[in-house]
């Protein structure tokens, strides 16, 4: 059958070329069959990651937000204006900072840091 001719079936039963491709793409998905071969490599990045939620969640974390919340209330008390932007900042971002450990396995379900 040349080409065209099975253009012409594909066009008019659209249902058979879906089935076909279904097929076909679960073939090329049972064939593969073996490793991912970026698995070690991501799984040594999740790693890498994963160890630096830890370091950054734990008391280093709190430690950030607390000298971030001094920064802003000790400009705040020598008059700078612009104080408040980063006191409300620093509260926003140290309570996202303490839960970034939690809010990422949440996102990433089983995948995420034990």
């Amino acid at each position: 059958m040349k080409a065209k001719e099975l253009l012409q079936v594909f066009r008019a039963n659209p249902g058979l070329a879906l089935g076909l491709l279904a097929v076909m793409g679960s073939q090329v998905v049972l064939a593969g069959g073996g490793t991912n071969p970026l698995q070690t490599p991501m799984t040594r990045i999740q790693g890498i990651i994963c160890s630096i939620v830890d370091a950054v969640t734990g008391p280093f974390g709190a430690a950030l937000a607390i000298l971030m919340l001094a920064l802003g209330f000790g400009g705040l008390i020598i008059g700078n204006r612009n104080a408040m932007g980063l006191i409300i900042t620093s509260i926003a971002g140290g309570a996202l900072l303490l839960a970034a450990k939690a809010l990422g396995n949440t996102i990433l379900n089983a995948t995420g840091c034990a």
